[in-house]
Protein backbone atom coordinates (compact mmCIF):
# COMPACT_ATOMS: atom_id res chain seq x y z
CA UNK A 1 0.00 0.00 0.00
CA UNK A 2 0.87 3.83 0.11
CA UNK A 3 1.56 5.71 2.88
CA UNK A 4 -1.71 7.18 4.78
CA UNK A 5 0.55 10.65 4.48
CA UNK A 6 -0.26 10.52 0.53
CA UNK A 7 -4.02 10.95 0.99
CA UNK A 8 -4.21 13.25 3.66
CA UNK A 9 -2.12 15.85 1.73
CA UNK A 10 -4.25 15.08 -1.28
CA UNK A 11 -6.82 15.96 0.78
CA UNK A 12 -6.08 18.86 2.24
CA UNK A 13 -4.82 20.18 -0.90
CA UNK A 14 -8.32 19.43 -2.54
CA UNK A 15 -10.06 21.38 -0.05
CA UNK A 16 -7.92 24.41 0.51
CA UNK A 17 -7.22 23.37 3.92
CA UNK A 18 -4.17 23.39 6.30
CA UNK A 19 -5.54 20.60 8.32
CA UNK A 20 -7.15 17.39 7.85
CA UNK A 21 -8.37 17.88 11.06
CA UNK A 22 -10.50 20.98 9.49
CA UNK A 23 -12.30 18.87 6.66
CA UNK A 24 -15.65 17.37 7.43
CA UNK A 25 -16.38 16.59 3.90
CA UNK A 26 -15.57 13.86 1.20
CA UNK A 27 -14.23 14.48 -1.99
CA UNK A 28 -17.57 14.03 -4.03
CA UNK A 29 -16.15 11.89 -7.35
CA UNK A 30 -12.75 10.79 -7.81
CA UNK A 31 -10.95 8.62 -10.70
CA UNK A 32 -7.87 6.49 -10.21
CA UNK A 33 -6.19 5.81 -13.55
CA UNK A 34 -4.89 2.87 -14.06
CA UNK A 35 -5.89 1.38 -10.62
CA UNK A 36 -4.45 -1.83 -11.17
CA UNK A 37 -6.07 -4.38 -8.19
CA UNK A 38 -6.97 -1.31 -6.22
CA UNK A 39 -4.83 -0.40 -3.78
CA UNK A 40 -4.66 3.45 -4.00
CA UNK A 41 -8.82 3.31 -4.99
CA UNK A 42 -9.75 1.44 -2.16
CA UNK A 43 -7.27 4.25 0.27
CA UNK A 44 -8.96 6.63 -1.15
CA UNK A 45 -12.63 5.36 -1.07
CA UNK A 46 -12.10 6.49 2.32
CA UNK A 47 -12.16 10.13 1.50
CA UNK A 48 -14.35 10.30 -1.25
CA UNK A 49 -17.99 9.56 -1.82
CA UNK A 50 -17.33 7.77 -4.92
CA UNK A 51 -14.08 6.48 -6.30
CA UNK A 52 -13.87 5.30 -10.00
CA UNK A 53 -10.78 2.79 -10.73
CA UNK A 54 -10.42 2.20 -14.14
CA UNK A 55 -7.40 -0.29 -15.03
CA UNK A 56 -6.77 -1.76 -19.33
CA UNK A 57 -6.22 -5.50 -17.35
CA UNK A 58 -9.44 -7.49 -16.66
CA UNK A 59 -6.87 -9.54 -14.47
CA UNK A 60 -5.94 -6.50 -12.83
CA UNK A 61 -9.55 -5.89 -11.90
CA UNK A 62 -10.18 -9.20 -11.09
CA UNK A 63 -7.95 -8.94 -7.92
CA UNK A 64 -9.57 -5.19 -7.32
CA UNK A 65 -10.89 -5.27 -3.43
CA UNK A 66 -14.55 -3.98 -3.42
CA UNK A 67 -16.01 -1.48 -1.68
CA UNK A 68 -19.46 0.21 -1.76
CA UNK A 69 -18.44 3.24 -2.79
CA UNK A 70 -15.93 1.69 -5.43
CA UNK A 71 -16.69 1.37 -9.38
CA UNK A 72 -14.21 -0.57 -11.29
CA UNK A 73 -14.16 -0.51 -14.68
CA UNK A 74 -11.63 -1.56 -17.99
CA UNK A 75 -10.85 0.92 -19.93
CA UNK A 76 -7.75 3.20 -20.66
CA UNK A 77 -7.15 6.71 -19.68
CA UNK A 78 -7.22 7.59 -23.47
CA UNK A 79 -10.14 6.46 -23.17
CA UNK A 80 -13.07 8.36 -20.51
CA UNK A 81 -16.07 8.43 -22.74
CA UNK A 82 -18.10 6.56 -20.15
CA UNK A 83 -17.84 9.75 -18.04
CA UNK A 84 -19.71 12.57 -18.23
CA UNK A 85 -17.87 16.18 -19.45
CA UNK A 86 -16.75 17.61 -15.96
CA UNK A 87 -18.15 15.15 -13.66
CA UNK A 88 -14.77 14.06 -12.37
CA UNK A 89 -13.66 16.23 -8.85
CA UNK A 90 -10.13 14.27 -8.70
CA UNK A 91 -7.94 12.43 -10.68
CA UNK A 92 -5.23 10.24 -9.31
CA UNK A 93 -2.07 8.07 -10.73
CA UNK A 94 -0.82 5.82 -8.39
CA UNK A 95 2.80 4.51 -10.21
CA UNK A 96 1.54 3.95 -13.54
CA UNK A 97 2.70 6.79 -15.53
CA UNK A 98 5.75 4.67 -16.31
CA UNK A 99 3.66 2.11 -17.98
Amino acid sequence: GYPQDIYRRIVEFYFDKPNINEINQKIPLALDVACGSGQATVDLSSYCDQVIGIDGSENQLKEATTRDNIEYRCSVAEDLSFLPSNSIDLVTVATALHW
